[in-house]
């Protein structure tokens, strides 16, 4: 019997579809371009919404506000160690006769803790007016980008009137401080004066000042009480409405 050889021949490869091909590429090139368009769009929109002051720009009036609440509470702070100060000073002339060296101590104690709260506020001032600062010109390069001249109009007003209410902090700020700084210097000399002369006749010899000291202080308290109020009133107009939840 004759044997029959199987060859096993390589199949042929069929005929390159030239159409089929094209038709790939092109469904490639659309959904490539459809994703770049996407892309392209988004951030487009992220750039319009961050430029638009609906959200950086509430976002910054609440940071003013809030540095305006923490130089607030500084000012809180130091109203209550002027009164401290005063107290201990009080109570040096009122145990001159018997041992005024417990009261000498803590009204040192005070006048220190004093100085110390008097240059947190100066910090928290500092600090509250870059904030400000930082609101009204990011507030004014906006601007440029309102197309409406009426609703333009409208943001510059509005502007110039929250900016004249941040302002007016200075009126109350600047005569506080034209009075804190002398009055802080004579407790710092006086304490000088006490530390070597706390007897009888040396407390007895200062008691003018004392009262005049004292007097000083309280003035100084009212005007720390006026700046804290507008304050108040400064930070309720500027910064958007917010009532906490119960």
């Amino acid at each position: 019997m004759r044997e029959r050889s199987f060859v096993l021949r390589a199949r042929k490869p069929k005929p390159h579809n030239r159409k089929q091909t094209n038709k790939t590429k092109t469904m490639k090139s659309i959904t490539l371009k459809g994703i770049v368009t996407l892309t392209a769009l988004a951030a487009g929109a992220a750039t319009l919404l961050s430029g638009c002051g609906t959200t950086s720009g509430y976002k910054q009036a609440d940071k003013t506000g809030a540095g305006i609440a923490e130089f607030r509470d500084e000012v809180v702070t130091g109203k209550q160690a002027v009164d401290a100060t005063m107290k201990s000073l009080s109570a040096i002339a009122a145990t001159a006769n018997t041992d005024p060296r417990k009261a000498f101590q803590q009204y040192s104690k005070d006048v220190a803790n004093l100085e110390s709260t008097a240059a947190k506020i100066r910090k928290r001032a500092q600090s509250m007016q870059e904030k400000g600062q930082a609101y009204f010109k990011q507030w004014e390069g906006e601007l440029a980008s309102v197309s409406n001249p009426e609703i333009r109009g409208l943001a510059e007003q509005r502007k110039a009137k929250l900016q004249a209410t941040f302002e007016s902090i200075r009126k109350y700020s600047e005569p506080l401080k034209g009075q804190f700084d002398p009055w802080m210097s004579d407790l710092k000399d006086l304490e000088k004066y006490l530390s070597n002369d706390l007897t009888i006749a040396g407390v007895d010899a200062a008691k003018g000042q004392f009262s005049k000291t004292t007097s000083e202080g309280l003035e100084v308290q009212k005007s720390m009480d006026a700046l804290v109020a507008e304050l108040n009133t400064v930070a309720a107009t500027i910064t958007p409405a917010k009532v906490e939840k119960k």
